[in-house]
């Protein structure tokens, strides 16, 4: 996996609203439909995607993961901007770093 860009650690995450999504077997999968595609994310992304129901910062959003799964701090940082490339790529969320 490429190096995603160092995002500030106040900048803030966003669910796109337009998603419809739904969990299966502990997953969730969402779907756009206006670009006719589906995402699914696995038990961690999906974590992640709960935790980010209300907008939250990226530093906020690690010290929450950290606390909760088995992970060195600077892992879960650069693993969680990884997701949050992707995410944003894909147009599932949207990063403010106002």
């Amino acid at each position: 996996m490429k190096r995603a860009q160092s995002l500030p650690g106040d900048a803030i995450l966003v669910q796109n609203p337009g998603l419809l999504t739904t969990e299966v077997d502990g997953e969730l999968m969402a779907m756009s439909v206006e670009k006719g595609t589906c995402y699914g994310l696995n038990g961690v992304g999906s974590r992640i995607w709960a935790l980010i129901a209300e907008p939250r910062s990226i530093d906020s959003l690690c010290r929450q993961l950290v606390g909760e799964f088995d992970v060195e701090e600077e892992r879960c940082r650069r693993e969680v901007e990884e997701l949050v490339e992707e995410l944003r790529a894909e147009g599932m969320l949207i990063v403010r770093t106002e």
